[in-house]
């Protein structure tokens, strides 16, 4: 039986409204692969860098948690600067879809020059990887500007943004598969028996892959909904976009949502890998790990048009919240043995399920916040508000990553040892005590107050207001 939230949705998205036509399957594909190439990006970041530059390269902690730390918060500063010139940036080719192929380039560029060492001189390798990632983590950011804002220039239906969500959710999480169960082996295979070689060889065709992907998009979308910023009065001031963007209470939501959930998963991301092979001594659980996780993940994402229209999108989203608090908390209880393997997968897999649920409605949450602030404000400001997730995205993977080679530090790791027990304590902690705690801060998702029926209204009365300015012309 349909709620009323539903029938108001399906009503209004059938009127003949300038948004009538539905997305086909290959634009709903092209519009969300910059999850894809984002993902696989700022997961090698995230899992890969902090082995990469402590394991292959041999460059010192301390180094190595400093640069992670002022390389991402450059890049996160960069972002909401970057999102200012999309918005007010117009190109033959569209405003925000050309962004794909002119970041997509440069980024596979300088993704294979972070993983790829040559050998330097010790001072001339920490120069050499200071300005390679730097330059990358700027890169990265930036995407995330055009990457959100095409979402509502393409289309304003509800339904074609769940679909999307489910959509683009699939492929960040094909994504973070590849990196947690593909990249292992296959830079090993590459390298044989020499790791840095197979880094620069995987990275090389990683950046070919994303740049096609890249050309395939900007071939596929067309921008329908769209305001211009060219000249120089029709253009808000700082102050005026912030304030457009921060009277908003869903998109404050949104993004301590996004900062907490990335803040947790890198953490865990960049110490997993030693966790597995120090606790369970068992690297190679990377591997399985990812796959165990990949099947429920799938799942998860087929029923959740079901389950948030059973139980609504906040819901969802909050049931997710608090399953991954539980699900990273457990690992403080779980032991060194075979049994505390299959504990540790047990948990994956039923957080995996859970996470499948949600994510399709946490990307239905921004594009909402969106065309909120354009709906109460009246002005379109996508660009900004995308890449002030981006933003909370690198500054949160910035903290992570420094906070997990600082711990490291601090719990007496050191590489391709037998560790001691304070060590393995210290492990556990940065595992699954400290994200735990970060990622409680989600379940404000509890007053986000865009119901599926407000964003419908709203929706209406956006393409009301695009009628009226059309005639007015």
């Amino acid at each position: 039986m349909e709620t009323p939230e539903t029938m108001s949705i399906k009503s209004i998205n059938n009127r003949e409204i300038d948004d009538e036509q539905r997305l086909t399957f290959r634009e709903k594909l092209a519009g969300t692969l910059a999850g894809f190439n984002g993902t696989i990006h700022s997961q090698m970041i995230a899992v890969f860098l902090l082995f990469f530059y402590t394991d292959v390269m041999e460059v010192s902690l301390a180094y190595v948690a400093g640069l992670i730390l002022v390389a991402r918060i450059i890049g996160a500063i960069s972002a909401p600067i970057f999102g200012i010139i999309v918005d007010r940036t117009t190109t033959p080719w569209g405003k925000f879809v050309p962004w794909y192929l002119i970041l997509g380039v440069p980024i596979a560029i300088f993704g294979w020059l972070t993983f790829t060492d040559f050998n330097l001189s010790p001072s001339a390798e920490l120069v050499y990887i200071t300005v390679t990632f730097v330059i990358y983590s700027i890169l990265v950011a930036s995407l995330q500007a055009p990457a959100a804002a095409v979402g509502p220039a393409i289309t304003k239906r509800i339904d074609d943004r769940i679909s999307m969500g489910q959509i683009g959710y699939f492929l960040v999480m094909l994504a973070a598969i590849f990196i947690s169960t593909g990249v292992q082996p296959l830079y090993k295979l590459f390298g044989g028996g020499d790791d840095a070689q197979g880094f620069s060889i995987l990275m090389g065709l990683i950046g070919v892959l994303c740049v096609s992907l890249s050309l395939f998009q900007v071939t596929s979308l067309k921008e329908k909904y769209v305001v211009n910023l060219n000249k120089k009065e029709d253009r808000p001031s700082i102050k005026v976009l912030l304030k457009a963007v921060f009277t908003n209470k869903a998109a404050i939501i949104v993004y301590i949502y996004v900062f907490s959930i990335n803040m947790a998963n890198g953490i865990r991301s960049a110490v997993m890998i030693h966790y597995f092979k120090y606790y369970f001594n068992f690297e190679s659980l990377m591997v399985l790990f990812g796959i165990v996780s990949l099947v429920p993940t799938i799942l998860g994402v087929m029923l959740s048009s079901k389950v948030t229209k059973r139980i609504g999108l906040k819901m969802n989203v909050l049931a997710c919240a608090i399953v991954s608090v539980l699900s990273m908390a457990s690992v403080m209880f779980i032991p060194n043995t075979t049994f505390g393997i299959v504990m540790f997968l047990v948990t994956s897999v039923i957080a995996s399920l859970f996470l499948g649920f949600a994510s399709p409605a946490q990307g239905a949450m921004l594009p909402a916040a969106m065309d909120y602030t354009e709906w109460k404000s009246g002005i379109n400001v996508n660009g900004f508000m995308g890449s002030l997730q981006g933003f909370m995205q690198t500054l949160s993977t910035a903290l992570a990553g420094s906070i997990a080679a600082t711990g490291l530090a601090f719990v007496g790791y050191v590489p391709g040892i037998e560790q001691s027990d304070e060590t393995i304590f210290g492990l556990k902690m940065l595992m699954g005590l400290l994200p735990s705690i970060v990622i409680a801060f989600t379940v404000c998702v509890a007053f986000f107050d865009l119901t599926e029926e407000k964003q419908a209204k709203i929706s209406k009365e956006l393409a009301e207001r695009r009628r009226q300015g059309a005639s007015n012309n």
